[in-house]
């Protein structure tokens, strides 16, 4: 049975290389040979191994870990592109032998007692590692010397599959990108590898992704943020396509109106041709990147309800090592990149998150609740984008480290606190992140708002609406309170550009803030903000975040101000 398709083929390989529409895939992967297949990699050291315990430090050791794991992914396509080379094959398996040696396939993260010997831990990272090593198998078959087979079977079945059959994990509860990615790599490793046992967890693992997709509404929002959606829904899919040819099309776990708004998602998040909507963990500025390979199989799947991103928001990398199969398998010369609409409006009513997108400006807004996965606490907040860049900006997540998920600490930074976000400062409190307090929003007569007084937590606060309405090249902000008492009120935007004040304006790039001058005093502070890490650990130099602020003098409850697109 041919989990695979077409790239199980040799001669499907041999093929492409002379085709011109698989050149900038074959480039992508040559380059990644030559960036990461060069050299001695050190091997994991347990002192590094432990400074995620002892300083909340993920990168110094993820940063050979994933080196390791890129070589292993980048070689393997070199041993399918040029199999004269025996070079190729030889550094794939004396990488695979590394592999199998590491102590474990878990990230010190992923581990809940780190100091007691568990090598068998199911994680992110173990389970897609597991995966690709299962379809390498597959793919290369009696190339790979018989010992080399041999070790992956048993490291497989001891690292994976009887961890898997032993108990149930974690991640089968959680209802986020975890639990797609894990039990979508755990059930495609066991039907490539251990086909026999699939019958016995298959209900298991259907329950696991039916638990998944209820952590969507039907609208099909990711609160998570675009990228998690793409690496959840991904295995997702993954996982749905290759059960439903190892069942003869018995299970289809996709076709469905839900799993169609969820795969539509990415497409209602432009609010240009370059810039999508940011919030949660994303990557800041909104220049995101999806692999192409998870593209086209949506593409392939979905058929013309998926619109394809234009194509420098494309990209081609072995660290997803299925997608970039299945760049390869779905690739159709027919896939062109549809129109881009300038003027779309979705409103996203069962989450709660509105983006609108016109010829001077995109926009969003987002209701929700402060206790999603990924979570920062920015009910109410917005963001505009003028000319394919954000101007009043969500500066997405930060590198990763052990008190970034912390609770008590998660929000003493600018990223996730309400302090870093366009919302309002109410009596000098920020958001909170409290247990069932949610928002509620409505889209009628053109007019987006949002009902969110509980989000704050405060005793005195009674009633709290933001009220967005819209013309071709302006943006309306009306705030209304009903609170006890006198009361502070400060309405905070945030900005990667300097503000400027005159007459009456706050002048951010070409948004012109206008505000009552008898109500509001205006003001600006700055703060740092550490741009997120790339997919190696690394991360860039911090950036400025200007924090402006538009301070009520007055005790008006019933405020606004209009920020004009000029």
């Amino acid at each position: 049975m041919n989990l695979l398709g077409k790239v199980s083929d040799p001669k499907f390989w041999a093929e492409l290389k002379s085709k011109p529409e698989y050149k900038e895939m074959v480039d992508a992967i040559t380059k990644e040979y030559a960036d990461c297949c060069v050299g001695e990699i050190e091997a994991t050291k347990f002192s590094k191994f432990c400074l995620f315990k002892e300083k909340g430090d993920r990168n110094a050791y993820q940063d050979v870990f994933f080196k390791r794991q890129h070589r292993m992914y980048a070689a393997a396509f070199m041993c399918l592109l040029f199999p004269e080379n025996d070079g190729y094959l030889e550094l794939l398996q004396n990488t695979i032998w590394e592999v199998c040696d590491q102590y474990v396939w878990a990230l010190p993260a992923h581990i809940e007692n780190i100091d007691v010997n568990n090598n068998c831990e199911l994680d992110l990272d173990a389970t897609t590692m597991s995966m690709a090593l299962a379809i390498i198998k597959v793919l290369l078959g009696g190339r790979l010397h018989p010992l080399i087979r041999s070790r992956i079977d048993y490291e497989l079945d001891r690292r994976l599959i009887k961890p898997f059959l032993k108990k149930r994990w974690h991640w089968e509860y959680r209802q986020n990108n975890w639990t797609a990615v894990c039990t979508g790599a755990t059930g495609c490793t066991i039907m490539l590898n251990r086909p026999e046992l699939f019958e016995i967890v298959r209900d298991r693992l259907n329950e696991n992704m039916a638990d998944y997709l209820r952590s969507y509404k039907d609208d099909g929002v990711c609160v998570e943020g675009a990228g998690y959606w793409s690496y959840g829904f991904g295995y997702f899919m993954e996982y749905a396509r290759m059960q439903s040819i190892f069942t003869n099309g018995k299970y289809n776990l996709v076709d469905t109106e839900k799993v169609q708004n969820i795969s539509t998602f990415l497409q209602k998040l432009y609010l240009d041709r370059d810039v999508i909507v940011t919030y949660g963990d994303c990557r800041p500025f909104g220049k995101f990147s999806l692999h192409a390979g998870f593209l086209f199989g949506l593409k392939s799947c979905f058929k013309d309800a998926f619109e394809l991103p234009q194509k420098n928001r494309r990209r081609y990398d072995v660290h997803y090592f299925p997608f970039m199969l299945r760049a390869f398998n779905d690739y159709d010369s027919s896939f062109t990149q549809n129109e881009f609409p300038k003027e779309v409006t979705n409103y996203m009513g069962d989450t709660g998150w509105f983006v609108k997108r016109c010829e001077k400006y995109g926009f969003a807004s987002r209701g929700g609740t402060n206790r999603e996965s990924h979570n920062h606490n920015d009910v109410g907040s917005f963001i505009l984008s003028i000319d394919n860049e954000q101007v009043l900006i969500d500066m997405g997540g930060r590198p990763y480290t052990r008190q970034y998920f912390e609770q008590d600490t998660r929000y003493t930074y600018l990223e996730t606190s309400s302090r870093g976000h366009n919302v309002p400062i109410i009596n000098g409190q920020y958001q909170k992140n409290i247990p069932e307090t949610f928002s509620y929003t409505k889209y009628e007569n053109g007019i987006f708002s949002i009902d969110f007084e509980d989000i704050y937590s405060i005793k005195e606060l009674k009633k709290l609406t933001r009220m967005f309405s819209f013309t071709d090249n302006s943006v309306t902000v009306c705030d209304k309170l009903d609170i006890e008492g006198e009361f502070t009120l400060t309405e905070r935007l945030v900005s990667y550009l300097e503000p400027t004040f005159k007459n009456g304006e706050v002048i951010i790039g070409k948004a012109h803030i206008k505000f009552d001058k008898e109500i509001f005093d205006a003001s600006y502070s700055t703060d740092t903000h550490t741009l997120e890490c790339d997919v190696n650990g690394n991360t860039t130099k911090g950036v400025t975040v200007y924090l402006t602020d538009l301070s009520l003098k007055t005790q008006d409850k019933c405020v606004s101000f209009t920020i004009a697109i000029e």
